[in-house]
């Protein structure tokens, strides 16, 4: 786990809904969709299209937020099962 005990406390006093929000789409997510988009400029750009025409293409920008949202969600609930697991053997070993 990531957190000591006291922050994933208050991470999961907060709720699954706020983590997979922030956490999972803003700081796993965002990342993730901005990688995806510099490699899809040299790997899905159509031939002839200029780098600018690329980024301000509406497909790009669907793409964009379809990565981010669906890496996010999907990593973070994993994240969040994983440190609820071990959030629950820590405490049952220490009682």
């Amino acid at each position: 786990m990531k957190y000591s005990n006291e922050d994933w406390a208050i991470k999961r006093k907060n709720g699954l809904l706020r983590y997979l929000l922030i956490d999972g789409v803003l700081i796993l997510g965002g990342p993730f969709a901005v990688v995806m988009q510099v490699v899809g400029v040299f790997v899905f750009r159509d031939e002839g299209q200029t780098i600018g025409q690329y980024f301000t293409s509406t497909r790009t920008w669907a793409t964009f937020i379809l990565h981010g949202t669906l890496f996010g969600l999907a990593v973070g609930f994993l994240n969040w099962r994983r440190n609820q697991k071990t959030f629950a053997e820590s405490n049952s070993a220490s009682h």
